[in-house]
């Protein structure tokens, strides 16, 4: 389980931050992903920023992420749970998971692994724990 959370979290941090400067700054992250200016990042922030990487990975255009492709989005050691997580997120029981799908993925890993606290936000210390599981 912890590979998989440490896999997920590194996900995460490529994902938002492209590089190892934003991943010391949790600060400049939550202000990336912050539209609102409140200081923190919520789920409709997070699930905003996620929406248009369904299309950065979807190699064949048709509109969905197959295993492959979904295994291409994942980083580091979560590639090793791809069948599995795709499996539990295709609600819609297609060969591909569809936009809903895919954001309800990134859902789940924000509420299971992003905000610890449960608040519904995910802070600048959070998000240095989440770089601190990486690493």
């Amino acid at each position: 389980m912890r590979l998989r959370i440490s896999g997920m979290a590194a996900g995460l941090a490529l994902a938002i931050c492209g590089g190892a400067a934003f991943a010391q700054q949790p600060g400049t992250v939550i202000a990336f992903l912050d539209k609102n200016a409140d200081g923190k990042c919520d789920l409709n922030e997070y699930l905003t920023f996620q929406q248009p990487r369904l299309a950065q990975f979807d190699k064949d255009g048709d509109g969905g992420l197959n295993l492959g492709e979904f295994r291409e989005s994942l980083q580091g050691k979560s590639k090793m749970n791809a069948a599995f997580v795709f499996k539990n997120a295709n609600a819609e029981g297609g060969r591909t998971l569809s936009q809903k799908e895919f954001l309800g993925y990134h859902a789940w890993v924000f509420k299971e692994y992003v905000d610890a606290d449960k608040d519904g936000f995910m802070s600048a210390e959070e998000w240095s724990a989440v770089i601190a599981a990486i690493g």
